[in-house]
């Protein structure tokens, strides 16, 4: 199973969901303290409070509770069903204030001990709706209050008197409802103010936390530099809620710096050029391993291109160092319109992005050095080979006139000599064709797979190496293969596996023994199977059968020529076209190879 890190839209899910699981939560305690309150308190304390509506309203609120606890099991752990949850968290809201609001006027109004629940829930909401105004759901609080105190204080409403000590029109004296309410508000706004900003404070750094989670994650699902890099300078810009960032990295000679990645940024600007290191004061401070901070673009002289700077609208800049095991690598630099917008919080999570992205980068050029040295050597490979196949044909070629006697009689002394040459030619002709299928099917050179009809490539292997099986006396045969079974492939890529395995299981046959193609299909893959009665290989062989010139040591012992290069050939082709293959064997009683494709199913 492919793993995928999780994108910042999966992070936003998670935080919905959360946030709509604890509203639920709480609700459920506040439905069963109403219910259980209002029964404790009217029957064991003689509390003279309206039994009725009280129990009415902890039932609706535990009924409507149900309802948004039913709809949230259905879409919260939907991603593209984000912005239903947070509809259904803004209706939860409403709701509750409008069930706080009736509580409220059942318990007295404005002389209800049970005030500080808003304050309770106006908490609630500022802690797990961070993003929201606060200000607004303060403002509504508020409003909601005076509407009761007035209400009631004009007797629109009826007042409930719920504590004999606050008997008579209290909640009618203007003095003693202005303090209330005075008093309310001003514990309502510290309390939201001081709990905004810390979720505030909160807020930055769980954004921060999650942007390097997401940036970890990403950095190391790829080894692709161009990716690496794009994705550290967009999560360096989303997590510090900035528009731009770009990262420029060291040349060969360590005195440029080369735009490598950037978002955010005009085209003109990411063209200005290299930075140089010598008349960039700001890159010079960066890496030097130091992370350098502009909080007025317009009054600091450090920039090498200032003007550029200024038209693209910068005010303030961060630059950090990228470092990996072997130095400074470059830097990260985060963009942004307003002036002083950086802190110390800002540097120490931009270090850390820094951080992280020197590992990758390093990581990924490493990667990149090693494909470039893999097609260096392929392409050393191909070019030898290929150069080396004329002289060889053109030798093999020139001994069989001679050993024809085309240019003349000869003894047969010479003639044992010319046909010992000529399998030692046919041998290093075989070793040059392998090479260059070696070269071709290494992962630099990908192969596109192709429907391709299996049988008609089967029956030509096989009719390749019948002459050859008939001077062994071995039998050949092809079994349970249907004429409409196709695989993906490719004509060549199946030809060259099975000129393989079926070679070798002639090749390592002995007279009068047998060689199968036998294949049986299901509605996804196509198995065939090739079965000898040959040498076999021994059990401790098999581990490394597949590894480049690795020869099974029967067959080195036997004296029977091969290249080694077969097998592991072979694996890379099938793998190639997304198969598989296993081998079974025994030493003496022949060996088995199934080879499983992808079926391509025939329309109609």
């Amino acid at each position: 199973m492919e793993w995928k890190p999780r994108s910042g839209l999966q992070y936003r899910a998670i935080n919905v969901g959360v946030t709509n699981r604890r509203l639920i939560q709480v609700r459920w305690g506040i439905g069963g303290l109403i219910l259980a309150g209002t029964l404790v308190l009217s029957r064991f304390f003689n509390l003279p409070l309206p039994l009725t509506p009280l129990l009415l309203l902890g039932s609706i609120i535990l009924i409507y509770n149900i309802f948004f606890y039913v709809i949230s099991c259905r879409t919260e752990d939907c991603e593209t069903k984000i912005d239903q949850i947070q509809r259904l968290i803004i209706l939860q809201v409403l709701l509750d204030w409008v069930s706080m609001a009736f509580f409220l006027h059942f318990t007295g109004g404005i002389t209800s001990p049970a005030i500080p629940i808003f304050l309770i829930h106006l908490l609630v909401i500022t802690i797990l709706l961070p993003d929201s105004s606060p200000l607004l759901y303060l403002g509504l609080v508020i409003g909601v209050v005076v509407i009761i105190a007035a209400l009631e204080g004009w007797g629109i409403w009826a007042h409930y008197t719920i504590m004999p000590a606050l008997a008579g029109n209290i909640h009618q004296n203007p003095i003693y409802v202005l303090g209330q309410i005075v008093f309310f508000s001003t514990a309502a706004g510290v309390m939201v103010m001081l709990a905004s900003a810390i979720m505030k404070r909160l807020r930055i750094h769980e954004r921060q936390l999650e942007g390097l989670l997401i940036t970890s994650q990403t950095v190391s699902s790829t080894l692709k530099l161009s990716e690496v890099l794009e994705h550290l300078v967009v999560s360096a810009a989303q997590a510090l809620s900035v528009r731009s960032a770009s990262i420029r990295l060291l040349d060969a000679t360590g005195e440029n710096l080369r735009m490598e990645a950037a978002t955010g940024l005009s085209d003109s600007y990411r063209s200005k050029g290299p930075v140089q290191v010598s008349r960039s004061l700001i890159d010079r401070e960066a890496l030097g391993g130091r992370t350098a901070l502009i909080h007025n673009a317009a009054s600091d002289n450090r920039f090498q291109y200032r003007d550029q700077v200024l038209a693209e609208g910068i005010k303030s800049v961060l630059v950090a160092p990228i470092s990996g095991r072997k130095g400074v690598l470059g830097v990260l630099r985060v963009y942004s319109h307003q002036e002083a917008r950086f802190g110390e919080e800002e540097v120490d999570y931009v270090q850390a992005i820094a951080a992280q992205g020197g590992i990758a980068i390093e990581n990924a050029m490493a990667h990149a050095s090693l494909q470039e040295e893999e097609q260096a050597r392929n392409t050393f490979i191909r070019t030898v080979t290929h150069e080396l196949r004329a002289p060889v044909a053109g030798a093999q070629s020139l001994v069989r006139i001679l050993d024809a006697g085309l240019a003349g009689p000869i003894g047969e002394k010479q003639q044992s000599i010319l046909q010992r040459v000529s399998r030692r030619l046919d041998f290093l002709q075989e070793l040059i064709n392998d090479l260059l299928t070696l070269a071709s099917s290494s992962s630099h050179f990908q192969i596109q797979p192709e429907p391709t009809a299996l049988l008609p490539v089967l029956r030509l292997v096989l009719e390749d190496f019948r002459p050859l099986a008939s001077e062994k006396g071995i039998f050949l045969e092809l079994d349970g293969i249907e004429p409409e079974w196709m695989v993906w492939a490719g004509e060549d890529t199946l030809k060259t596996i099975f000129t393989n395995l079926v070679g070798n299981a002639v090749k390592y046959t002995h007279e009068g023994g047998s060689v199968r193609l036998e294949s049986s299909a299901d509605q996804s893959s196509v198995s065939i199977r090739v079965s000898d009665t040959g040498i076999g290989i021994p059990e401790n062989d098999l581990a490394n059968l597949w590894k480049d010139f690795y020869r099974a040591s029967n067959a080195r012992s036997a004296g029977i020529q091969g290249t080694g290069l077969g097998l592991s050939i072979v694996k890379r082709l099938i793998e190639n076209v997304d198969g598989r293959i296993r081998v079974q064997s025994k030493e003496g009683e022949g060996t088995a190879f199934t080879v499983t494709l992808r079926r391509v199913k025939n329309e109609g």
